[in-house]
């Protein structure tokens, strides 16, 4: 069986090879990137944070910390098709660094528009041409699943349950009941 984690490792190197994302300097100006290295990370809420304030110590040869698509565990999957493996709902959260002192305004702009939605939309155009997933007889145009902004990651913090701050201001899309088929083996062939 294909591990839900291993098919997003491959999802999210294929997404940043072919990403475009605009990177504000420290002065203000702007770089267009084509191509970008994107941190993917697997687990809890708390697993996550761990692992990027490791990152964020500064040591050399560690992974990019941000940009980052997380997958959040666990995944439940259902095994009720001899059609496909399996099918879930998961759950994904697309971040960049922030700064405190940014209104919603210079959020959407510098962090949202220029690199968040950028990443989540070629995600999901990503996931829509990958013959690992079942889009049903015809194919979708759309993956089902909720989206939303989070401004308030950035400005007050992202929290673990236990309370836990990361360890930098981040601004988030978080990308709940994404659905998604696994396909057989046989049908990839």
């Amino acid at each position: 069986m294909d591990q839900i984690e291993d098919i997003f490792r491959s999802i999210v190197e294929a997404v940043g090879k072919s990403v475009t994302i605009t990177k504000t300097r420290s002065d203000g100006a702007t770089d267009v990137v084509d191509g970008v290295s994107i941190n993917y990370i697997y687990g809890s809420a708390q697993y996550v944070k761990d692992v990027l304030d490791v990152r964020g110590k500064g040591k050399q040869g560690m992974p990019v910390k941000l940009p980052l698509i997380a997958l959040q565990t666990p995944n439940v999957i259902t095994v009720d098709s001899a059609d496909y493996q399996y099918k879930t709902k998961i759950n994904l959260v697309i971040a960049c660094s922030s700064r405190k002192d940014w209104s919603n305004e210079k959020r959407m702009e510098t962090s949202f528009k220029r690199v968040l939605l950028p990443i989540y939309e070629k995600l999901i155009d990503v996931l829509l041409s990958d013959p690992r997933f079942d889009w049903g007889y015809g194919g979708l145009d759309f993956v089902p699943h909720t989206m939303s902004k989070n401004f308030d990651y950035g400005r007050y913090g992202a929290l673990t349950p236990s309370g836990q701050e990361v360890s930098e201001p981040i601004d988030a899309i978080d990308i709940r009941s994404l659905e998604i088929k696994v396909n057989n083996q046989s049908c990839l062939r």
